[in-house]
């Protein structure tokens, strides 16, 4: 055990030495180089170029087509083309070639185009707002491991503190017990404490080092072992108020309530006439015999220019169907919304209660280590008159040192969950790629 222990006080003290590091700089780190977060912001990049291509509804198309045929009258009877329902045959034998230019634009379908562009935009945005969630939940697990990091750092310090306080306990009791003037009973119990401390060392050296390597993880910046994190920085001690309605998780789902509506909107829109422009322009020539005459010789030419009304009357209830699933799926948004709302003010609530809390335990924690120190310092004079013995000093000192860990930690808990809350409220423009 006194290997371990000299490891574990060769490790506490390198740190003396050891880089500091703050909250803010590992979170800046995070926000940069997150592979998670660069892959939200290659999935937007993804979704804008649906914008281009809805735009492209807006310019016409133009297309080639080129094709080579063989046609063998089967009944002998050649009577050149016949129409049967719109389809044009052939009952010649001959071998022929067309070559074509098609041109077809959307001269109007009642602002559908403007509806699709308006849809991807809004796709487009919802994912650009995604990534400021993902990296407002990723600083949330980065602040809890942290807080708990620096936890576990005070408990190494106080507890090494408090280990050597009670070594010399156990030294100066131990030559009492062999002067006959202490219990073998009470010596085992000091014993006890000393043993009970270095676990507890040697637990909360673990459970750091283990925060480390999991910060190290989610900020992708290498954090060494031996590394001093510094406290938590809070820009105001008390969080302003702020409504659902700024937050990044609000903003997401109204842009989803508004991708929904749109697409009713569409959907109507397109059950609309559309008016359309084509145009085609024909080189062709065939040959009954020669398969390459076609081919060498596309003299003929002709082209053509026209409008189109499309309508569709009816489609088997296709349309009414997916206008119902629509409404049904915005209204899903808008309960999700209510829902998000009522979550987050009862949330808020339970947070700034804690936060209270926090305050009125940390003032009596304060006023416990003020009165322990007041009462230490009065064992130390009675001490230089002799009054009291260095047993009832030492005491003291475990005392003082005991509350005074139990103050940093309720410190650390009331600046972690001020900056959760701070994270939690977090608008648009507080997204750090804004």
């Amino acid at each position: 055990m006194n290997r371990v222990c000299l490891y574990i006080i060769y490790l506490i003290s390198s740190t003396l030495y050891a880089q500091s590091i703050g909250l803010e700089e590992i979170l800046k780190n995070a926000s940069k180089n997150a592979l998670s977060l660069k892959i939200k912001k290659r999935e937007t990049l993804i979704e804008s170029k649906n914008i281009e291509s809805a735009k492209s509804a807006y310019y016409p198309t133009l297309n080639f087509v080129y094709n080579n045929e063989y046609t063998e009258s089967l009944d002998g009877v050649p009577l050149g083309t016949e129409s049967v329902g719109g389809i044009t045959i052939s009952n010649g034998t001959r071998y022929q070639n067309t070559a074509a230019l098609q041109l077809n634009y959307d001269l109007y379908h009642f602002g559908v185009t403007d509806e699709q562009i308006n849809i991807a935009t809004i796709k487009t945005d919802i994912k650009d707002k995604e990534w400021c969630k993902a990296e407002k939940d990723l600083h949330k697990q980065i602040v809890e491991l942290y807080a708990d990091a620096l936890k576990q750092q005070n408990e190494k310090d106080h507890r090494l503190e408090m280990l050597n306080i009670r070594k010399e306990l156990y030294r100066m009791k131990e030559r009492l017990y062999k002067a006959g003037e202490y219990s073998k009973v009470d010596l085992g119990d000091e014993a006890i404490y000393i043993i009970s401390l270095e676990r507890d060392i040697e637990n909360a050296l673990m459970q750091y080092i283990d925060d480390i390597i999991r910060l190290s993880q989610l900020s992708y910046m290498k954090i060494a072992e031996d590394s001093t994190l510094l406290p938590i920085e809070l820009t105001n001690n008390k969080q302003e108020s702020i409504t659902f309605e700024d937050t990044v998780d609000a903003q997401i789902l109204k842009r989803q309530i508004d991708q929904k509506r749109s697409e009713l909107t569409l959907q109507f829109k397109n059950q609309l006439p559309s008016i359309g422009l084509y145009s085609n322009y024909y080189l062709y020539s065939s040959d009954p015999k020669e398969y390459d005459y076609p081919i060498t010789h596309l003299s003929s030419k002709s082209w053509n220019v026209g409008f189109s009304i499309r309508f569709n009357i009816f489609e088997g209830f296709k349309n009414s169907v997916a206008q119902e699933q629509l409404e049904l799926e915005l209204k899903s948004l808008e309960l999700q919304y209510e829902q998000a709302k009522h979550n987050f003010e009862y949330e808020t609530l339970a947070k700034n209660k804690k936060i209270d809390e926090l305050s009125i335990i940390q003032k009596q924690e304060r006023s416990l280590v003020n009165e322990n120190q007041k009462k230490l310092a009065m064992v130390q004079r009675l001490r230089k008159h002799r009054k009291v013995d260095r047993l009832t000093e030492l005491n003291s000192q475990y005392e003082l040192q005991e509350r005074t860990l139990n103050l940093k930690n309720r410190e650390i808990d009331a600046q972690k969950e001020q900056k959760l809350l701070q994270i939690t409220n977090r608008g648009i423009q507080e997204c750090t790629q804004h």
